[in-house]
């Protein structure tokens, strides 16, 4: 009966700890790439240490006309001896997302940077495409079981259907309970 108390009151203490409390969530590293330096031109990209635990990711595209048809597709890796395919793999129109989000990943992902970008409208995009002191939380993941290990997020930008550039993301997320 004792130890079925403990066990009862162990669970309880797990269910109730934040789970930032006990998580690192940081980017660890950033690679931009134009296609067609004709259409888009990166102007920044690049992280930035704040502390041991946090860094923020600043980006800056020119986009030089204005694209009615955008979309993009992201990608999940996990390092298991080199970057491997896992699990999401996801084109989206962000046009017609960004009139009405329809898709599960896609919500997830601009819920990470929808308050650090200025790509909050509908299309045609245009002009400056900018993310500004971007950092990672683990407000979007509330609920979902994710393991521990390094990943790699890569989007690709597609106009008219060409891929005009690349964003990828590498970041870690270590959960450490004890």
């Amino acid at each position: 009966m004792r130890n079925t108390l403990i066990l009862a009151a162990f669970l309880s203490f797990l269910l109730n700890l934040k789970i930032s409390d006990s998580v690192i969530f940081k980017m660890t590293n950033v690679e931009c790439l134009s296609h067609n330096k004709s259409w888009v031109r990166i102007n920044t990209c690049r992280l930035k240490a704040i502390n041991r635990f946090k860094v923020v990711f600043n980006f800056n595209a020119t986009l030089f006309y204005p694209t009615p048809d955008i979309k993009v597709t992201y990608r999940f890796f996990k390092k298991e001896n080199g970057y491997k395919p896992w699990l999401i793999n996801v084109e989206i129109d962000s046009c017609r997302f960004l009139k009405k989000p329809y898709n599960a990943v896609g919500i997830m992902v601009y819920n990470f940077f929808r308050n650090f970008t200025n790509a909050n409208h509908t299309c045609p995009l245009y002009d400056e495409l900018i993310v500004k002191n971007m950092y990672l939380t683990t407000e979007p993941f509330k609920g979902l079981p994710w393991p521990t290990g390094e990943y790699l997020f890569s989007l690709r930008w597609k106009f008219f259907g060409k891929p005009q550039f690349d964003t990828n993301v590498s970041f870690q997320f270590v959960e450490d309970l004890l």
